[in-house]
């Protein structure tokens, strides 16, 4: 009986690892999927375009996965980049986007945790001080509150201060301290900036640069709830102005690499 009962638990244990290693094996995929060139993206999209942007099996797609309560996990990249880009249906531009950061999300999860140990956090994409709220607080599964955000897409702006792991070693008294600014249309991340003493400023914006900015969601970030961290949009518009944010995402618009946001549609509308 003894036997029998270490042969069970055995046989448990096996089910379990071999379900985090299929687990493992699939956000590994994900990873690199999301880790494709825009090249190889723009070639799948070529494939399985085909009508793709109206086509009859698409839309049914689209509508079956509102039947699913939008199960997107199974849609392609150029699927979901076309709908955030050209669909008008709100609900289910707030299922894709969000989608689309899971993924993100994964990815970035599955980069860190192989990452070099003497990584010197070079492409770190907000604060730790935001990264560490995350950790520390998941936040829920998306609810009816926050797709009411999404709907209304609330513009909020804020500044904190940044200082990258490699400047810190440099630098232990902090007196080169730097600034990340993010703007945010609804629940997600449209532009960021970053200002270093020293350096260049960066300018992101959401579609063109989605690597490298921030995937959380506003909830995520805990940024709400940071005293101090909330500034007027004003504040955010001028130093975006005076680091050329403009032309910078005047140029995504143009080559077409800017996710349509908030803030594509207040430039092209100033622009005509």
């Amino acid at each position: 009986a003894e036997l029998e009962i270490q042969l069970a638990l055995e046989r448990e244990e096996q089910v379990q690892r071999t379900a985090i290693l299929e687990q493992e094996r699939r956000d590994r995929e994900l990873a690199m999927r999301i880790a494709q060139s825009d090249a190889e993206l723009i070639t799948e999209e070529g494939q399985t375009d085909a009508g793709l942007r109206r086509g009859p099996q698409v839309q049914a797609t689209k509508a079956a996965a509102g039947v699913k309560k939008y199960d997107l996990s199974k849609w392609k990249y150029a699927e979901l980049r076309d709908v955030i880009n050209t669909s008008c249906d709100i609900e289910l531009l707030a299922a894709c986007r969000e989608e689309f950061h899971r993924r993100l999300k994964v990815y970035h999860a599955w980069k860190s945790k192989n990452k070099k140990r003497n990584d010197d956090g070079s492409d770190q994409r907000a604060p730790k001080s935001v990264t560490d709220y995350a950790e520390q607080n998941p936040a829920p599964p998306m609810t009816a509150q926050h797709q009411e955000v999404a709907m209304n897409r609330q513009q909020r702006y804020f500044r904190i201060p940044f200082i990258r792991p490699a400047d810190q070693y440099k630098d232990p008294q902090n007196k080169k301290k730097g600034w990340w600014y993010a703007h945010f249309d609804g629940p997600w991340i449209a532009r960021q900036m970053e200002l270093h003493p020293d350096k260049q400023p960066i300018v992101l914006v959401a579609g063109k640069d989605d690597m490298e900015m921030c995937e959380l969601s506003l909830e995520e970030t805990g940024l709400t709830r940071k005293r101090g961290a909330e500034i007027l949009p004003r504040q955010f518009e001028e130093i975006w102005e005076r680091c050329d944010g403009i032309q910078y995402l005047k140029k995504a618009i143009e080559n077409k690499q800017a996710r349509p946001t908030y803030a594509t549609a207040m430039l092209q509308s100033l622009l005509k």
